[in-house]
């Protein structure tokens, strides 16, 4: 019986990862006709960070972030300094994510806490909006 129930849990991970995929590649589709109000104030002097704000720590965010997914998922996050920190370590403790060393954590987590805080100052907009 105990056999059974690890496989039955082995064969759900597959799932459980499908269904995560599935959930960022809609949100990226959602996201892919949106631009930043930066990226739309600056489009004729293209950002090499992406949509992501010029500022202090984009480069160590970009660096980070990008090596896994775009920086798109970064931009439409909206949360507080706990919550970066939370899911920074959801993505090292299950994503397989390596743990990001001092001084880059501290400056990744000003540059998300600032930019892409609860208020969303930087989120990405419609080209309507």
């Amino acid at each position: 019986m105990k056999n059974r129930k690890v496989g039955i849990a082995l064969r759900s991970v597959p799932f459980l990862t499908l269904a995560f995929a599935a959930a960022v590649a809609v949100s990226l589709m959602q996201f892919s006709g949106s631009r930043s109000a930066h990226a739309a104030a600056t489009e004729d002097d293209e950002n090499e960070y992406g949509v992501l704000l010029a500022a202090p720590g984009v480069e160590e965010t970009f660096a980070y972030c990008s090596g896994c997914h775009s920086e798109r998922i970064v931009a439409q996050q909206g949360l507080t300094r706990d919550g970066w920190i939370e899911i920074l370590e959801w993505m090292v403790e299950e994503q397989g994510m390596g743990e990001i060393e001092e001084p880059d954590l501290t400056l990744i987590l000003d540059y998300l806490a600032t930019h892409y805080n609860e208020d969303r100052p930087n989120f990405p907009r419609s080209k309507s909006n």
